[in-house]
């Protein structure tokens, strides 16, 4: 149906005017449609092609007045309906394309669509089409999105509180676990859920997942309980910043003790202890006994003579007169490692010696000892975050599951921050082994919700922990592509993430936004929003955003369905005067007459 005709082509910005005033609904074979509105879309025929173009805004222009009529004889002003629309693509031998191949002509004809173009529209031509909801402003047509096109991307879901994101994102992981094989370990997704929204059937049913409720707050934990891991596999630059080690005294301490880790034995540390009791050398010996009790078996009966005699027995045993002083191998009694000593607090004890020596050559003691009780603190978190496996793969992680959900709520501030660029680290380590010099076999997507907890950037403030985990994911979403690694986050405020990863989101789902600088942010950053789709941001409703991104040929307003109860996560407004509402009084009203 022909509704107007074409005034004005300026690039993709098109000006049209209409034959009279659009009424709620046309009349399209005798029954009533939808008629074009802000948001909807229209064409315009090039040839053997129709140009789509998006009603972006309208107004009414007066005719200009006779203005020898005087003012009072004037009659009301006669207007033309007025349209400003944005080019969108082309349809072409049946098929929608985005870009600018076709643009409109001045004095050609605006149409409306049919029902079948309207379709090309919302649905994706790839192979693997994907629902995610309807369109906002036609809800008889659903949207599709292409499969893989969105599942290798990385994604950024945003809203406010209570917009509907956090139902958005585990849609989209729905969705995306619903397409893997059973049994496939091609496909895998780890879900780092801070504030333990993701546990029981959130996104699948418990039974297709595997959930990690780690807990630093506990003494101790059962054995099997944490993320099974070859400790190993963590690098020397990685014990340097989850230590917090110095650059330039204290980070080379941690690569000697790293090498002494990974190279030498428990036998050769008792060799290198006896040794300096016998050159009465007592850096070590102190360094065991202030800061590692308990772990060393047979020094607990030796002192110190500070007058250089060096060391003696304090009490007599079968062995050994109280007093006596060691002057040789022979007159020190047996020394080990006690059993409950762990891999992880050998590290511990290679570092402590490494400590010793730094003193010894000249290094104030004050400047390296504050890594001993860092590193103390951090293995005993390892200890509770991860279960050692030697030779363990890191497909061990997901127990032959898609899927693996890390719940940290219980897990204190540093390990939360700490974790997540471990094992993102380790992931990319691992992609980049099994790719070798071919193409990408398994894809492996890193989901983070409330993502400014864990990607804020503040130029002002330096934390080598949380710069490393800037550093990790920066690389993820610059270089992780090619690697078959991608990142899914979602966020209420985007303007609080680090730039670098905001920009290089493929795929976004805009959802309410209300804040002048994530705003802002979403206008430096998504190159696809004009001022008319930005300034709609703060008017939309829950589940309503605004997707774009190459798995959409073009942006579109949806609304995205709530999922099952059971599928959602636990991030549900508090209800507070419900049937169950917590503040409900069920106490039985009174009738009195």
């Amino acid at each position: 149906m022909k509704v107007g005709r074409v005034t004005r082509v300026d690039g993709i910005q098109v000006s049209a005017t209409f034959y009279e005033r659009l009424q709620p609904f046309l009349i399209r074979n005798g029954k009533p449609a939808a008629s074009p509105r802000i948001n909807s879309f229209v064409k315009t025929n090039v040839g053997l092609d129709s140009v789509i173009c998006q009603i972006v805004g309208e107004h009414e222009a007066e005719f200009d007045k006779i203005s020898s009529v005087s003012h009072a004889e004037q009659a009301a002003p006669v207007g033309a309906f007025v349209v400003d629309l944005e080019v969108r693509g082309y349809i072409a031998n049946d098929v929608f394309k985005g870009g600018l191949r076709c643009l409109p002509i001045v004095g050609a004809s605006i149409e409306t669509l049919s029902g079948k173009e309207l379709a090309m529209l919302y649905s994706s031509h790839g192979s693997k089409p994907m629902r995610i909801g309807r369109s906002l402003f036609d809800e008889t047509n659903d949207v599709y999105i292409d499969a893989g096109k969105l599942i290798a991307s990385h994604i950024g879901v945003f809203g406010n509180t209570g917009s509907g994101k956090s139902n958005t994102l585990a849609s989209i992981l729905n969705k995306y676990s619903s397409l893997i094989p059973s049994g496939s370990s091609n496909a895998r997704i780890i879900v780092f859920d801070l504030n333990n929204e993701y546990g029981g059937d959130a996104i699948v049913l418990s039974e297709q997942k595997t959930i990690y409720h780690l807990n630093t707050r506990v003494k101790t934990v059962q054995p099997g309980m944490g993320i099974p891991l070859d400790i190993n596999a963590l690098s020397e630059d990685s014990w340097g910043t989850i230590l917090r080690a110095t650059q330039k005294t204290q980070m080379p301490i941690v690569r000697r003790a790293f090498w002494s880790w990974k190279n030498r034995t428990q036998a050769d540390f008792i060799a290198e202890l006896q040794q300096s009791l016998v050159d009465k050398r007592s850096a070590l010996f102190f360094t065991l006994r202030n800061y590692c009790d308990g772990m060393v078996n047979g020094i607990e009966d030796l002192a110190y003579n500070n007058g250089s005699s060096g060391f003696y027995y304090t009490t007599t045993t079968v062995s050994h007169a109280a007093n006596k002083y060691i002057n040789s191998d022979r007159d020190i009694d047996t020394i080990s490692i006690a059993s409950t000593v762990t891999h992880l607090n050998e590290f511990y004890l290679w570092l402590a010696m490494e400590t010793a020596r730094a003193a010894e050559s000249g290094i104030n003691f004050e400047f390296v000892q504050p890594l001993l009780p860092r590193a103390k603190a951090v293995i005993r978190d390892l200890g509770k975050l991860f279960s050692h496996t030697a030779g363990a793969p890191l497909d061990s992680l997901f127990k032959d599951k898609n899927i693996a959900v890390i719940q940290l709520a219980d897990v204190n501030a540093s390990s939360r921050e700490m974790l997540p660029s471990l094992l993102a680290e380790l992931v990319m380590q691992d992609a980049a082994t099994s790719k070798g010099d071919g193409t990408p076999h398994k894809i492996t997507t890193l989901v983070i919700d409330e993502a400014h907890n864990l990607l804020g950037y503040d130029a002002e403030q330096s934390d080598l922990v949380h710069d490393n985990t800037l550093r990790v994911f920066e690389r993820v979403i610059k270089e992780g592509r090619k690697f078959g690694v991608f990142l899914c986050l979602a966020s209420q405020r985007p303007s609080d993430i680090s730039p670098t990863i905001t920009s290089q989101i493929h795929n976004y789902f805009i959802h309410k936004l209300v804040n002048p600088n994530d705003i802002e942010r979403i206008r430096r950053t998504v190159s696809f929003m004009g001022e008319g789709s930005l300034a709609m941001l703060s008017a939309l409703g829950q589940g309503e955003c605004i997707v774009s991104g190459p798995s959409l040929y073009m942006p579109q307003f949806v609304y995205i369905e709530q999922l099952n109860e059971a599928n959602q996560p636990n991030s549900s407004d508090l209800d507070l005067f419900g049937v169950e509402g917590i503040l409900t009084d069920n106490t039985p009203e009174v009738w009195e007459f």
